[in-house]
This record gives C-alpha cells, sequence and structure tokens, in this order.
C-alpha cells in the first residue's frame, strides 16, 4: 500500500492522542452488536457537525490533490479503515497519498491525496460511508483544501530528504501577477537554501472554490526551520509584496506515501 519512510511507525498511538469516545479501545472488545450501533451513530453526529459547520464547495470534474488536516488518535486504524475495498479508492479517483504529522502537534495529521477527479474524491471524503469505516481511528472535524493541478515545475534536484512538506493556501489580487513572480523565483524546480534548511517547490494549484486562490507545496529538510522562515515578519512582508492578502500554511513531517491499489 505504500513505503515506510524510515523513522516513522505508524502503528504507534502518538502521544497526546485524543481521547475519543469512539477510539477503537485497547481493552477487551465491546459486544459487537453494541459497537455496532456506536460506531455509525458516532459517524452520523460527526457528519452532521461538519455539514454544519463547513461551506458547501462545488468540486469540478479536475484532476487535483485534496489536502485534508484532521485529529487521528491511531493513524494505522485509520488507513485499515479507509483503505479497504468497500471503499473502492480507484473508483473514486484517488491515485497515490502522502501522510505527515504536525511536530506540534502529534495527533494531527496531513494527507494528500492526488486524484483524477476531485469531485468524485471529495464526494468520498464527505460521505457517511467515509466516517462510518474510519470513525473507530478517533477522527476529529477535517479540514479540507482542494486545489486543481497546475503544470508543475520541473524536476532538477532531489527533494529534501528526512524532512516534511510545508503546503501555503494563498489569496492572491490577482492571479497571473503573483503566478508570473512565483515562477520566476520558484518556476525552475531547483533545490534553494533556507535559513537553517533546503527546500524545493513541489507542486502549485489553484483552489477549486476561488480562482484567486493557490496552493503551493514546498519539501523541506527541516521542518521546524521552515516553519520559523515562512511564520516570520520577514516572509509576511515577502508575501505582502507578491500580492498575497491572506496566508494559511501547513507543515507536516513525511511519515509515508504510496499509490492507491
Amino acid at each position: 500500500m505504500g513505503r515506510i519512510i524510515p523513522g516513522s511507525n505508524s502503528r504507534t498511538k502518538p502521544r497526546g492522542a485524543l481521547n475519543c469516545a469512539f477510539a477503537k479501545p485497547r481493552t477487551p472488545a465491546p459486544n459487537r452488536i453494541i459497537r455496532k450501533i456506536l460506531l455509525p451513530l458516532g459517524a452520523c453526529l460527526l457528519l452532521l457537525t461538519a455539514s454544519a459547520c463547513q461551506v458547501k464547495v462545488t468540486y469540478p470534474n479536475a484532476a487535483g490533490t485534496l489536502f485534508i488536516r484532521q485529529q487521528i488518535c491511531d493513524l494505522h486504524d485509520f488507513k485499515t479503515g479507509f483503505f479497504k475495498r468497500e471503499n473502492d479508492l480507484k473508483g473514486h479517483g484517488f491515485l497515490t497519498y502522502s501522510f505527515h504529522r504536525d511536530p506540534q502537534d502529534p495527533k494531527t495529521y496531513i494527507l494528500a491525496f492526488k486524484c483524477s477527479n476531485l469531485k468524485k474524491a471529495a464526494d468520498l471524503i464527505g460521505s457517511s460511508n467515509f466516517y462510518i469505516s474510519c470513525v473507530g481511528a478517533g477522527l476529529g472535524l477535517p479540514l479540507v483544501w482542494a486545489g486543481v493541478d497546475v503544470p508543475a515545475p520541473p524536476n532538477q534536484g532531489p527533494t529534501p530528504k528526512e524532512g516534511g512538506i510545508v503546503v501555503g493556501r494563498y489569496k492572491v489580487r490577482d492571479y497571473g501577477a503573483w503566478k508570473r513572480d512565483w515562477d520566476a523565483a520558484n518556476g525552475d524546480g531547483k533545490t534553494r537554501l533556507g535559513r537553517g534548511f533546503v527546500f524545493r517547490a513541489l507542486s502549485q494549484y489553484r483552489a477549486a472554490d476561488d480562482p484567486n486562490t493557490v496552493i503551493v507545496v514546498y519539501g523541506v529538510s527541516d521542518v521546524p526551520q521552515a516553519r520559523a522562515n515562512w511564520e516570520s515578519d520577514t516572509e509576511k512582508n515577502t508575501m505582502e509584496s507578491a500580492g498575497v492578502t491572506k496566508k494559511d500554511l501547513w507543515f507536516g513531517a513525511d511519515l509515508e506515501e504510496g499509490s492507491i491499489q
């Protein structure tokens, strides 16, 4: 189902994990009938809460990537539920995946799914089947970003190793002007030196719900150093000069990646 990056152990429950009422217990399993009632009930409650809290987005029938930031008690249980055959991931357009963990909050994960069809994939993520199959892992409410593919920079060097990713979601005043500046600075795909780390632009997307919002992914050699750089006043001024009016950043240490079977 994919390779595990050396040094990671997705079967180990992270310290500080959610104390979820519907997480799979480590004590002897409860009566199966009760569990069959509780899990769908928990999934329905989570789905209703998510539906009430999130703005409805119409996703296009286009290739792109879904980025999901979510609290998970047990990543192994999540994978068992999500990758099961009944979910028909290939039929919903899922192609590849990568999993990352926020170094500042080990119960928060970034899940990236490359898809041939964003609408089909998003329909599965928003369905009751997804919540029912995964609620036993102790899920929090997911925050989903969907990006439509933009031609990627050429691969001019290796991705920084033993690090992670930075996912930036930028609201820009003028997409054309921003893209010209970004391509000039990052479009060759080469590895660059930051303050205490190296990084390389990996991919660029336009948000499915707003043509003037872009999503950019960088591979970085040191996630804490990258966070300090991207959250600095210097970087804030650089972004403002480039026409960025709002930014949101996710940081994740690499765990594993692979193809959808």
